[in-house]
């Protein structure tokens, strides 16, 4: 249960595990070796492919229990996306400034709203 999110921790800690890091490198990787003539449809295929696996991750390797935790995070991952780009910048649904003011916004939000899980006292 490394990524459960829990009540006694910092506010940075509980905003790391709602980043999923191997889903985001396993993109820069894909990203990098799709080729510029293929982009469009690839970047789109591999976005929405990794969009999925992220509840599934979660849930079968991180052992994570926590619904919301399940929910948001791959919010999170299409939000990191958008605010770079990724397979939006080729369908000209991109701008770079929303990217930047939701990306900081979400941020600053989800650690707030997904509720940690109560530790029972000893």
């Amino acid at each position: 249960m490394a990524r459960e999110i829990r009540k006694d921790q910092k506010y940075k800690d509980r905003l790391l595990k709602l980043i999923p890091t191997e889903i985001v490198a396993a993109y820069i990787v894909l990203a990098g070796i799709i080729p510029s003539a293929s982009a469009k449809w690839g970047l789109l295929v591999v976005s929405v492919i990794l969009f999925i696996l992220v509840p599934l991750y979660l849930w079968r390797i991180q052992d994570v229990k926590r619904l919301s935790q399940i929910i948001f995070t791959p919010i999170s991952f299409a939000i990191w996306i958008y605010s770079i780009g990724g397979p939006f910048l080729y369908w000209g649904i991109y701008e770079k400034w929303i990217g930047s003011v939701v990306l900081i916004l979400w941020t600053l939000i989800v650690p707030i709203v997904v509720n940690p899980k109560t530790q029972p006292t000893p």
